[in-house]
């Protein structure tokens, strides 16, 4: 055998310790040459000098950290975990705080949101926030804050009468004669049914009463006589007749009444003129949440209406009672007529004489 093939594995052996050995020169070697370029670098690291920050800092920090972050609230509602509120009404859905579709109409959704309102609640025109006596939609009728204690619709817009509550007093009267006393003009004026005589204890009697021009009439003093037309005699069927007429006036409603001479007619009894005078009304006060109570009031008198808490009180005065409803007037001069059996008044003009 060669020499070779007898030391085969020496020779690898050798061979491998001379790779080993190259390598590691060749590493030293680029070792070195890193080591100076990076020492001729501009970059080459120097050395800073650090100084404390001032603890106040600190302290603020951790001050801050205590108190948390604090969120403004949102006028549609929305926070940092709640989207915007939205509503399901007809099956649409609708933004409360864009959409021109009322949730509860009549009343508009900014509304309700201006006056932080419940806007979700299906039955929130139905409600009292503040016990006052008036529903939500009461309110904005009325155009007043259903959340401010101070702000109160009309409370007379809560009363209500029928027919039946108003009292009245029907006279019949006759004019019977004229009578001249001291060259002075008296009219006899004499009731067709008892009313009170001042003369005899105001006991109701039928029996005649003298007055003159421009006094009211004794047991009806709510008339006077305000005139006397001297007329022409008629003539019918070859018979004079007196044609002359006592105009009366009632004082309260500046209605007239003319009475004619009992002698004019056969049939006088049947041209007699009921004349009505209304003595007092009964009003019905309901208001929301509240048991029904009831206010008689004699025409020309005040009375006072209080709010359901009884924080707010308003006074009324009773000025009139005609066919078409009762008119007050508030302590502020501002009319009102509530129509009979209806609970809601509108404003009238202040009555004048005719």
């Amino acid at each position: 055998m060669s020499f070779l093939q007898r030391r085969y594995h020496l020779v690898l052996l050798g061979l491998a310790v001379l790779a080993a050995i190259g390598s590691i020169v060749f590493l030293l070697r680029q070792s070195e040459e890193f080591h100076n370029s990076f020492a001729s670098s501009p970059l080459s690291a120097k050395s800073t000098a650090y100084t404390n920050a001032p603890s106040n800092i600190a302290l603020e920090a951790l001050e801050s950290l205590k108190k948390g972050v604090v969120w403004a609230p949102r006028a549609d509602g929305a926070s940092p975990f709640v989207s915007r509120p939205y509503l399901l009404r007809d099956g649409q859905l609708i933004d409360p705080t864009t959409s021109d579709t009322p949730l509860h109409p009549p009343v508009p959704n900014q509304w309700l949101i201006d006056h932080k309102l419940d806007y979700s609640d299906m039955n929130i025109l139905e409600r009292d926030p503040k016990n006052k006596g008036f529903t939500v939609l009461e309110e904005f009728e009325a155009g007043t804050d259903p959340n401010d204690p101070a702000q109160l619709p009309p409370l007379c817009a809560k009363l209500g009468y029928t027919e039946s509550d108003v009292t009245k007093n029907t006279y019949l009267l006759e004019f019977t004669e004229v009578e001249e006393i001291d060259g002075k003009r008296h009219f006899a004026i004499k009731p067709s049914q008892p009313i009170p005589n001042p003369d005899k204890g105001n006991r109701p009697d039928t029996s005649a009463r003298l007055v003159d021009l421009g006094q009211t009439i004794p047991g009806a003093d709510f008339l006077k006589v305000v005139d006397y037309r001297e007329l022409p005699r008629k003539t019918i069927n070859d018979t004079e007749y007196d044609a002359n007429e006592l105009v009366l006036e009632n004082i309260d409603t500046k209605e007239k009444t003319v009475l004619i001479p009992k002698n004019t007619s056969r049939d006088y009894k049947t041209q007699l003129k009921p004349i009505e005078h209304i003595k007092n009304i009964r009003f019905h006060y309901q208001l929301a949440g509240a048991p029904e109570v009831t206010v008689t009031v004699d025409r020309g008198n005040k009375f006072t209406l209080s709010s359901l808490n009884k924080s707010n009180e308003q006074s009324f005065k009773l000025l009139d009672i005609s066919k078409d409803g009762a008119i007050l007037q508030k302590e502020d001069g501002k009319t009102f007529t509530v129509k009979p059996s209806s609970p809601n008044p509108t404003p009238a003009p202040t009555p004048h004489s005719t």
